[in-house]
């Protein structure tokens, strides 16, 4: 198993995000299952952070397709890991928008994901709450 996250831009019109992200989720919920591919993907302020866990084969197809998508630009790999198991089995994928007051990082997703792999072997879960918890969201 195998582990990515990744944050990227939005660059899409704004007014069209709610209808991007279902469409997102319509699209991954149909194609991840055979993939075996599960994850979450959050939205704000112009920026995607998401967490997808698979085989290594079907999420590297799975970044060349996203890679080549117009909705957004400069994605980062900020995790990129094997992992021992999935932890979430029961979501092919979900989206979350989040509130105005909620922030997203990248630089900080980087440091925090740094300081965790230097103390402890990369758990899945784990580094899903810590950006849980750093960005204050009550949605999840």
């Amino acid at each position: 198993m195998h582990l990515i996250i990744y944050t990227s831009e939005y660059i899409a019109r704004i007014g069209d995000i709610d209808k991007v992200l279902s469409d997102i989720v319509r699209a991954s919920k149909k194609s991840n299952p055979e993939l075996g591919i599960t994850g979450l993907l959050f939205y704000h302020g112009n920026r995607f952070v998401q967490v997808i866990e698979g085989e290594k084969g079907a999420l590297e197809g799975l970044m060349l397709i996203l890679e080549n998508d117009t909705r957004h630009r400069n994605i980062d790999r900020i995790v990129d890991v094997e992992i021992d198991k999935k932890r979430f089995s029961d979501w092919s994928m979900d989206s979350f928008n989040l509130s105005e007051e909620d922030k997203i990082d990248p630089v900080e997703l980087k440091k925090i994901r740094d300081a965790y792999q230097k103390i402890v072997k990369v758990d899945a879960e784990t580094i899903v709450d810590i950006f849980k918890l750093m960005i204050g969201s009550k949605n999840v």
